[in-house]
């Protein structure tokens, strides 16, 4: 594979702790509408419908899984609070981003904006400068 598509494989995750199947089709298939219109290759998709308080996710599981192993690059949700809306839970999971190299994707909201507004995106910079690593977006 070559790095230039290597760089664009995106993982799309989906998130609702609704048991409504539509809410989680709904924010795929706009996950896959802006990763076509940005290019990215879609390697993969996983979706939960559970609580994001918790790490402990099948559909979260995946699609780490797929960062570890170097198969996906980019993670695209739809905000923030699919990943979690429990700061200590998406930090945790921010960390495991940023530690594998990976870029977290926003579709619907300005990420640097929901990261400011949490207060989070300052603790974050300074952890990548501290472990000489980029941001994870």
């Amino acid at each position: 594979m070559s790095e230039d598509r290597e760089m664009r494989t995106v993982w799309l995750y989906s998130r609702s702790a609704r048991q409504s199947l539509s809410e989680l089709s709904a924010q795929m298939t706009d996950l896959l509408e802006e990763a076509e219109r940005r290019g990215y290759i879609v390697v993969g998709t996983s979706q939960d419908r559970h609580s994001g308080n918790s790490i402990h996710r099948a559909g979260l599981k995946l699609m780490m899984g797929e960062v570890r192993r170097g198969n996906a690059h980019i993670v695209m949700v739809w905000d923030l609070s699919r990943l979690s809306r429990d700061n200590s839970t998406l930090i945790r999971i921010l960390n495991f981003l940023q530690d594998h190299g990976a870029v977290l994707v926003t579709a619907g909201t300005d990420l640097r904006y929901e990261l400011s507004i949490r207060g989070l995106e300052s603790s974050l910079h300074k952890r990548a400068v501290q472990k000489r690593r980029s941001l994870p977006w």
